[in-house]
């Protein structure tokens, strides 16, 4: 077991633990900073999902930076039972969580988020599939986060649904920000 920290908002530099499981990587310190850097460090009001939310450092991050709420889903239960333990450490009243793949949460929920963040395993191919069906989910202008390891061959999103706002790639690691375009 190790701890990671919040890096901003009302819970800055609060830890949470993360258990020692395979395939599980919380997004680094500094990747977070940038993202939220991007996006602007107030999320006041914003519906967040964090799909893959595996020890739920960004939803942690957004709920800090006052997301109105966070929808965390992931499918292993020893993520799940850590993601609860966390929660209930930092109390969090915006955060939900709901242990099913992230296909089966796609297909039967029929709310919009504002901010939706993709972060699959990367020994996976869960990013080719999802990035095809994720945009039901998504508001109008809203932003989609995704990140991947960089030998992963991972194409564009469908520039008639989405904009490419900002990227970067730090050590094994690319990210990107998209923003889902106005219907035309």
């Amino acid at each position: 077991m190790g701890q990671i920290r919040i890096t901003g908002g009302s819970h800055r530099s609060r830890k949470i633990t993360v258990e020692d499981q395979p395939g599980l990587r919380p997004t680094g310190d500094r990747i977070r900073e940038t993202l939220f850097n991007w996006l602007g460090n107030n999320l006041y009001g914003l519906n967040v999902l964090d799909l893959y939310t595996g020890s739920g450092i960004l939803a942690f991050e957004a709920a800090s930076r006052s997301a109105a709420s966070v929808t965390c889903v992931d499918n292993n239960s020893k993520a799940i039972i850590q993601l609860r333990k966390n929660l209930q450490a930092l109390q969090f009243g915006q955060i939900n969580i709901s242990q099913q793949t992230a296909h089966k949460f796609i297909k039967s929920c029929d709310e919009k988020f504002d901010l939706i963040f993709i972060d699959p395993p990367f020994d996976s191919d869960e990013m080719h599939i999802i990035g095809g069906i994720i945009s039901t989910l998504c508001q109008t202008n809203g932003y989609l986060y995704r990140e991947f390891g960089v030998s992963q061959d991972l194409a564009p999103l469908d520039a008639s649904i989405w904009s490419l706002q900002k990227h970067k790639k730090a050590g094994q690691v690319r990210f990107e920000l998209w923003q889902k375009n106005e219907l035309k």
